[in-house]
């Protein structure tokens, strides 16, 4: 995948599949220590052991349409090719954390990605999921969850078309600031 934000919506994707109601995407760039962490927990049915031990095998997936599941392996193969690790953690009835590090400098490391529009089609497109995206520029730091979108906006749908018009562009600001900061 040629960016970061694919592999978020990969494992988002996972996390919707396993039940949860709850997921949280961390974002911690510190460019200063030369860091890059990518951190995506849930609260979902989990994985069985079996088939966490073969999780980064290409051959290991829980679809049934199809019997090559390529995003874990490729995620795990770019943090190498980092400097980094692909760690998952995971206890059946209770969810999963995948925490991928790398070298933030790393030529090989690929760009983030479109995090506004990412987050944005997560948060819109799975209104009953609790979505919390938390994300880091050496220090400074901005959050933003489903549950206080819904507070605020009351009965207006997360769908709607000018909140996901507006929703890009308060990501976008929070994200510029606090790369300025």
């Amino acid at each position: 995948m040629k960016e970061l934000a694919y592999h978020i919506l990969d494992i988002a994707n996972n996390s919707v599949r396993g039940k949860a109601n709850e997921i949280i995407v961390e974002v911690i760039e510190n460019p200063i220590k030369d860091d890059f962490k990518l951190i995506i927990t849930d609260n979902g049915v989990g994985i069985p052991e079996q088939v966490l031990k073969t999780i980064k095998d290409p051959f290991t997936t829980s679809r049934t349409m199809r019997k090559v599941g390529l995003g874990i392996p490729f995620l795990n193969d770019t943090c190498i090719n980092c400097e980094g690790s692909l760690t998952i953690d995971s206890v059946v009835g209770k969810g999963t954390a995948v925490i991928a590090t790398m070298k933030y400098k790393h030529i090989d490391r690929p760009p983030l990605g479109n995090m506004p529009s990412t987050m944005t089609t997560l948060i819109t497109s799975e209104e009953s999921i609790n979505i919390i995206y938390k994300h880091s520029f050496n220090n400074n730091e901005f959050e933003i969850s489903t549950n206080d979108l819904k507070e605020i906006l009351g009965d207006v749908p997360l769908s709607q078309v000018e909140v996901v018009l507006w929703l890009k562009d308060y990501i976008n600001e929070n994200l510029v600031e606090i790369r300025q900061s």
